[in-house]
């Protein structure tokens, strides 16, 4: 029985304390597992408090003793700065140490400037081609199917989640933890074409349309919040589906990007507030399977933890 097997049956029987002590022994003891446990628990403030930059000396040694994900994830926290100094060179570099397969596509990647053809000067709605290749596009598909979930909303009566009534699609977010060194790339190179910072921008969200899936009329500025999604980067990420244009009914405009384009509009109007004519939709799949990332970028720096 496995450390982590041994912790799980003394929590379930009621001996959280001595599981959670259990797995701190041996972690300080060497043990890959458990140190990948515990740096997991103060990366999430389990079983204590949230210290991500506690984590990242318990990744190091499970790393140093041959655990694959956790050089992989101690890679990613550098290169998106969670508990440290942002420092994506220094991410690609270990993993290059270790020939993970991500190296490879980072090194592809080339980084140039993109012009946005404008679809409309006022509210500012832009279409920047080919922003993402067909390679890119395909990892991020591949990497976000095994997580994606139907959409929910919290039901304010019960607390309990429901089916979301505005979003039918499936999705997963990219968090801190989740981001690898591609998607960093990319969330870097939305950010790169909004002409804002890359810490301003919330995880990258993976959206999957089967037929009869949509995403009904909504904005996306948010009500009441102090730091505001000034504007959305949605890339669509495939081709090959009937359906699924992105409109704007209040100014009569539609868009069906190919594979890799990113629209990028504006939320809010001079005054910060959230611009009624960027009320969007998702119609419906008709035929087919639609995919999009999207990111949402916020005023001032997001931290997802910090919600």
């Amino acid at each position: 029985m496995s450390v982590l097997d041994e912790a799980q049956r003394l929590a379930r029987t009621g001996k959280r304390a001595e599981a959670v002590a259990l797995v701190e022994h041996e972690a300080e003891a060497g043990d890959a597992e458990a140190l990948f446990a515990l740096a997991n628990w103060r990366l999430y403030g389990l079983f204590g408090p949230r210290d991500a930059a506690a984590a990242h000396p318990l990744l190091a040694r499970a790393a140093e003793a041959g655990h694959a994900e956790a050089a992989r994830l101690r890679a990613g926290l550098i290169a998106n700065g969670t508990g440290c100094a942002a420092d994506p060179q220094a991410a690609l570099d270990q993993l290059r140490a270790i020939a993970d397969p991500q190296v490879e596509l980072v090194d592809a990647m080339e980084e140039r400037e993109r012009v946005a053809e404008i679809l409309r000067e006022d509210p500012s709605i832009r279409l920047v081609r080919a922003l993402f290749t067909a390679e890119e596009c395909a990892y991020l598909m591949a990497l976000a199917a095994p997580a994606l979930r139907p959409s929910v909303i919290v039901d304010p009566d019960s607390g309990l989640p429901k089916p979301d009534p505005v979003r039918t699609s499936d999705g997963m977010n990219f968090g801190p933890a989740q981001e690898d060194l591609v998607v960093n790339a990319l969330n870097r190179r939305i950010a790169a074409a909004t002409g804002t910072e890359y810490a301003c921008g919330e995880p990258l969200h993976i959206l999957r349309y089967v037929p009869g899936q949509e995403y009904k009329p909504h904005l996306d500025a948010l009500p009441g919040v102090d730091n505001q999604r000034i504007c959305t980067a949605l890339v669509y990420l495939n081709g090959g589906y009937d359906g699924g244009d992105t409109v704007f009914p209040e100014i009569g405009l539609a868009v069906k990007g190919q594979p890799g384009d990113c629209l990028i509009f504006r939320n809010v109007r001079s005054d910060g507030r959230g611009d009624p004519r960027t009320r969007h939709a998702g119609t419906a799949v008709t035929a087919g399977v639609k995919w999009l990332a999207t990111r949402w970028i916020r005023e001032r720096p997001f931290d997802p933890f910090a919600r």
